[in-house]
Parts: C-alpha cells; structure tokens; sequence
C-alpha cells in the first residue's frame, strides 16, 4: 500500500476538485436568481442537488483515472 499516492491523490485531489466545483455551482447559482427570499430559496434547493449529482459524476471520473 502506498500511502503518499493514496493520500495525495485520493484525499487532496479529490477534495481540491470537490471544492472547486460546488464553489462554481454556488457562484453560478447565486448570481443567477433573483434577490428575493423566494429566488434564494430555489437557488439553494438547486445548488445542493446540482452540487451532490455533481459530486457524485466527479467521484466516478476521478476514481476511474485514480485506480
């Protein structure tokens, strides 16, 4: 077992990618709706089910590269 390459790649990769891309869908999302609190509400709602459906895809591609 290597432990460095795990650590790196599994940990701090995936962290570092997981973090980018919900930052960018919140952003995304937060710019694009309207400043009511009804406009804010949705916006969450669809940043959480972007960010986990995003999440997951990620998680795919990068463990299929990883192994």
């Amino acid at each position: 077992v290597d432990v460095h390459k795990d650590i790196i790649d599994g940990v701090l990769l995936k962290s570092i990618a997981f973090g980018i891309v919900v930052s960018l869908i919140a952003v995304f999302q937060g710019y694009t709706t309207p400043p009511t609190s009804e406009g804010v509400a949705y916006a969450t709602t669809r940043t959480v089910v972007a960010s986990s459906i995003a999440i997951l895809a990620l998680d795919f591609v990068l463990t299929s590269f990883l192994i």
